[in-house]
């Protein structure tokens, strides 16, 4: 449940999203939210900024492509929200992203990005019952 919110919430924060007929999806839609332990590693898809850091201790477990190039990366990490959230907000700007409206709340973030070449927005959220684990989903864009 908590996947398809935030697939949603990034999508309408960039675009409109299309009907669920009309998109491309892969991985991403099949990939079950598990804790960091037991996920099931996927690879980083074609047209996601290969710069973007992502935090040490993450499995990319999906991904799904939507249209005007739009992908959505989807990663569980075994260091809790807060960990990812400095790394986030320490490393993006170190590798060149620019972060831009942004909310902390007690377990869950998120933010706007935008680079030369791309633009998105990262959302971050506990894994309820996964120790301290840390859902991880990237919406990256051409700029």
């Amino acid at each position: 449940m908590k996947i398809a919110l935030l697939t949603v919430g990034a999508c309408l924060a960039l675009t409109a999203c299309e009907s669920a007929d009309a998109r491309d999806t892969s991985d991403a839609a099949k990939a079950v939210l598990t804790c960091a332990d037991k996920a099931q590693k996927a690879d980083l898809p074609q047209g996601f900024p290969a710069a973007f850091p992502l935090p040490p201790n993450t499995v990319v477990i999906g991904s799904e492509r939507r249209s005007e190039g739009r992908v959505i990366v989807t990663a569980v990490s075994s260091d809790p929200e807060k960990d990812v959230l400095s790394f986030l907000q320490n490393e993006l700007p170190k590798a060149g992203y620019v972060l831009s409206n942004g909310e902390v709340e007690s377990g869950d973030a998120e933010s706007d990005w935008s680079a030369a070449a791309w633009r998105g927005r990262w959302a971050i959220r506990e894994i309820p019952g996964c120790d301290k684990d840390t859902v991880i989903t990237v919406l990256a864009a051409p700029a």
